[in-house]
This record gives structure tokens, C-alpha cells and sequence, in this order.
């Protein structure tokens, strides 16, 4: 891949695309262009040629998944190379990813060096890829040759977790069936009519099974009842009793047929229960529906399992948050502003404010995050004092607009004579500063955001209205804490937060949507 190629670098974050860009400049690839999200990308593309594509996976507007969709459907677009960054870590975003032809795919955060190596490899890939077909390369930079990592394919991700298995069909064929039976013909039998389709363990008595079953695998157990020493019936319950082998569904294999027998079998535990002799086809049926419960009910437990334990790393992240993290983010604010007050190039300026910007966005999300902590907790006291609401609301609107410059979004509003409000001034303005952006973020390039004040008995409205309806799967947890609508950058808490500082200063928070216009209304009280 020549280094004039054109790159296009999506992503609502803009200290994400700078330190891409650079990073790309450092590589010595100097045609790089920028997008806030997968629908001015789109745009983009459609007027200049572009060879690789680097985005974010959750944007407002158009998703870079939509993007990355659009782009394998357009003939120009079909094989051009495209590196996902995202924080999204979940086995089905990888799955999603790969199945919609991502070539390579980036976790947040991520190092310089690990961008860089993950970055040559996939132009590096795509190149070999084309063949004798591909342009001449230039001549190749002085560098240490190191092996690239694997580009990722769908057929490479076999790994144990949870939504990456086999199908359950692939899976189900590699499970193990033990036969138990005194009877060496009976045994050959069964294993005849069962091991094109199972791996096979066989015991001619209940000590061995449990043996065999505490010592290997086994996902089934074909038990016959009259055996000698042992029976059925005990073995069953020794299996039952251990929890290493109490999982496994038992079928029992007997020529005792009376309903005593099987009613007794059932309730120790077992599964099934087949009369002798056997109907291979039935018996197989049988044995793959067992077999597709029991690992249903693995899975199951597995994620209940992994349920459990993110709801325990979501309180230790959200502790964490709330205490650990503002003392080191401190110091990094400090040590960039000092950066900032010496005589630095400008090359090394512009990261050091880049530093201190992000540091600013992390310190603004914790506090965001401590002060919804108290609310949820009834420990913030709000000092309510009368303030000009008008005044606040544009001082507000003029910082969106300039927010969103490059999307051309204007906010309109006419306030009536007397806005005085009665509440926090600097909560109200982290209240609407979050409602301006989220409908600064749905409104499309372009868009007007319409703002009213309309007074109301003790207190007074304020409608947000801007274009664009909410996705029909948030329109019932619009308001939810962590609900989000594919934002992956977002913490799940603007509107959660809007909703809730609104009702610890007395006032309300409502949303309707429809039309083509979404209205967010926020009560709060008056003198």
C-alpha cells in the first residue's frame, strides 16, 4: 500500500482522531481525512476516493458497523480495507464485526505501537492479497522486521467463550457417550449404531462407569439396570451424589419395563428411560435431545455465571471511579498544564493539550458520576437559589453550536420575559448541556435544534426539539441508567443523569418521539 493512499479516519471523538492521524503521519502516510460519524463518511466517500478506512464502531447518526455494512455493498468499496477501533470487547461485536468483513479490529484504549503493528498488518495483508495486480510499491523504509499479527478471520476465533462456540450441531458431535453393561454384545451393539456420531467410553460395571465418569468428560451415560455387584439403580445414585459427575443425564437401558421401575429410575435423577431392545433411531433421537438440553443448560449457567461476576466488576469499576482514579487523573491535568506553561515546540504542545483535554473529559465523567451516586443515594442537598434560566440556556446553546461546528447544528429559542428559575445554576447547566448534545448528536448535519420556555403553575417547560426520532428499542429506557443506543464511547448515564438531576432540584424530565422530531421536556420550579 503506496503512503499517498487516502485515509479516512471516523470517529465523534476528537481527540481519538487526532492522535490517530498523527500516528498515521508518523508512519509517513500524509493523505488522512477525518469524520464524526459513519453518515458524513458516507458522504465523503461518495465525492473522494478513499483506500482504507479507520472507525469507531458506536457513533450518532450512522454506526461504523452501518458504515462498514454500506461499504462491502458498494462495488467501490467491497474489498477496501477496514480497521474497527471501538472499546466494545463482547464476543458478539467480534462475531458481528467479522461476519460484516472487518479486516482488522482495534480495542480502546490502545498503544501507539500496538495501532501501528495492527495497522501495517492489514495493508500488509490486503497488498499480498491483490497479487501481481497491485501497484508498485515503493522503495522499502529501513525498519525491524517483526512477524505481524494474524489479520483477524472468522474462522481463527474457536475460543471457549461465550457466544464464540461451534454451532450446536459441530458441537454436539464431539461429545462422548459411556455405555454401561455387564454384556460384552449388548455393549458392541450400541457402539456399533452410536460411533459414527459420538466419541464412545464403554464399562461392563457400575464401579468402573463411576471411575471412568469422575476421571474423563463424559456428556451422557447409557446405564443398564440389572448388572451384578452394582446395579443401575446404586450406580445412578452414586453418580448423582458426586458433584463432579452430578450433571451428567443418564438414560437407562433396561428389559425391565414395569412402571415401578422406570417411575424409581426417573427419580433418582436419570433422564430417560428406554426398554431393551432398543430402536437405534429412537435411541438416537433421544440421545441428541438430551444432549442439546443438557449443553443449553451449560450455557446457561455459564452466563448466569458471567452475568454474576460483570455485575461485581461493574461495582468494583464503578468504586473505583468514584474514589481511585480522580487522584492520578489530577496529577496528569497537573503535569500537562505545567507542560503547557514552559517553552514547548509546537508539536509537543499540541500533545500536551491533547493530554490535558482528555484529562479534563475523564475528571468531568467521574464527577458526573460521583454527584449521580449521592442523588441515587438521597445524600446531594441541591442549594436552590433563583437564577436567569434564559441566560443559562444560551450561554449553553452558543457552546453546543460551537461543540458541533463542523455539523453546521443551530439552536433557535425564544424565552418569555421573566425565566427566573429556582435551582442549582451550575447543575442545571451540566443538566442541559447534556440535553443540548444529545440532540445536537441526533439531529442531522445541518439540523435546527428548536428551544421554548413556556411557564407552567410553579414552574416552567423547557422543549428541546430536534430532528430525528429515537430508535424504537430505547423508546421504553430512554431514561434507564446505562442504556445507550450503540454509543460506545458513552457511559449509559446522559439522559439517566438529565431525568435525575432534574428531579433532586423538584422539577421532571419527559420525552416524546415521533414525526421525524424528538421533544425532551425539563420541568423545573419557579419563583
Amino acid at each position: 500500500m503506496q503512503k499517498s493512499a487516502a485515509i479516512l479516519i471516523v470517529d465523534d471523538y476528537l481527540l481519538i482522531r487526532t492522535a490517530v492521524r498523527q500516528v498515521l503521519t508518523e508512519l509517513g502516510f500524509s493523505n488522512v481525512f477525518q469524520a464524526e460519524n459513519g453518515k458524513t463518511a458516507q458522504d465523503l466517500m461518495r465525492k473522494q476516493p478513499i483506500d482504507i478506512v479507520i472507525g469507531d464502531w458506536g457513533m450518532p447518526v450512522m454506526s461504523g458497523l452501518d458504515l462498514l455494512h454500506w461499504m462491502r455493498h458498494d462495488a467501490r468499496y467491497a474489498k477496501t480495507p477496514f480497521m474497527m477501533l471501538t472499546a466494545e470487547a463482547n464476543p458478539a461485536s467480534v462475531r458481528s464485526a467479522l461476519q460484516a468483513g472487518v479486516n482488522a479490529y482495534m480495542i480502546k484504549p490502545f498503544t501507539v505501537h500496538s495501532f501501528a503493528s495492527k495497522f501495517m498488518a492489514m495493508i500488509g495483508t490486503v497488498q499480498e492479497s491483490a497479487g501481481a495486480a497491485a501497484p508498485p510499491a515503493p522503495a522499502p523504509e529501513p525498519r525491524t522486521e517483526t512477524a505481524p499479527p494474524p489479520v483477524l478471520k472468522p474462522t481463527s476465533l474457536q475460543a471457549d467463550v461465550i457466544g464464540l462456540q461451534a454451532p450446536l450441531a459441530e458441537r454436539l458431535k464431539r461429545c462422548t457417550v459411556l455405555i454401561v453393561d455387564d454384556v460384552p454384545t449388548n455393549i458392541e451393539v450400541l457402539a456399533g449404531a452410536l460411533k459414527d456420531e459420538y466419541a464412545i467410553k464403554v464399562a461392563i460395571s457400575g464401579r468402573k462407569a463411576l471411575e471412568i465418569a469422575s476421571a474423563f468428560p463424559i456428556d451422557i451415560i447409557l446405564l443398564d439396570i440389572m448388572m451384578p455387584v452394582m446395579d443401575g439403580f446404586e450406580t445412578c445414585r452414586h453418580l448423582k451424589s458426586d458433584p463432579r459427575t452430578a450433571h451428567i443425564p443418564i438414560i437407562f437401558l433396561s428389559a425391565k419395563d414395569a412402571v415401578d421401575d422406570i417411575v424409581g429410575g426417573l427419580r433418582l435423577g436419570a433422564v430417560d428411560y428406554v426398554s431393551k431392545p432398543a430402536d437405534p433411531t429412537i435411541l438416537k433421537a433421544r440421545i441428541a435431545t438430551h444432549l442439546a438440553l443438557a449443553t443449553a443448560m451449560g450455557d446457561l449457567k455459564r452466563q448466569n455465571e458471567l452475568l454474576i461476576e460483570n455485575a461485581h466488576l461493574r461495582e468494583d469499576v464503578e468504586r473505583m471511579t468514584r474514589h481511585d482514579l480522580k487522584s492520578p487523573i489530577a496529577v496528569t491535568l497537573h503535569a500537562s498544564q505545567a507542560l503547557l506553561a514552559s517553552d514547548l515546540p509546537d508539536p509537543q504542545r499540541e500533545h500536551a493539550h491533547m493530554i490535558e483535554m482528555a484529562a479534563n473529559h475523564a475528571l468531568d465523567m467521574i464527577n458526573r458520576t460521583l454527584d449521580i451516586h449521592k442523588m441515587e443515594k438521597g445524600e446531594y442537598q441541591p442549594a436552590l437559589q433563583p437564577f436567569d434560566l434564559s441566560a443559562l440556556l444560551s450561554r449553553v446553546a452558543q457552546q453546543t453550536e460551537l461543540a458541533f461546528a463542523d455539523r453546521r447544528i443551530a439552536i433557535r429559542f425564544a424565552a418569555p420575559g421573566d425565566t427566573v428559575c429556582l435551582g442549582e445554576s451550575l447543575l442545571c447547566y451540566s443538566l442541559f448541556s447534556n440535553a443540548f448534545k444529545n440532540a445536537a448528536e441526533a439531529a442531522p448535519p445541518g439540523g435546527t435544534i428548536k428551544v421554548d420556555v413556556a411557564p407552567g403553575p410553579g414552574c416552567l417547560h423547557v422543549v428541546i426539539d430536534n430532528e430525528g426520532e429515537v430508535p424504537l428499542t430505547m423508546r421504553g429506557r430512554f431514561f434507564d441508567k446505562y442504556a445507550t443506543a450503540g454509543k460506545q464511547d458513552g457511559i449509559g448515564l446522559g439522559t439517566y443523569s438529565i431525568r435525575l438531576m432534574a428531579e433532586v432540584q423538584g422539577g421532571d424530565a419527559t420525552m416524546e418521539t415521533g414525526d421525524g422530531h424528538t421533544r425532551l421536556t425539563i420541568t423545573l420550579p419557579c419563583i
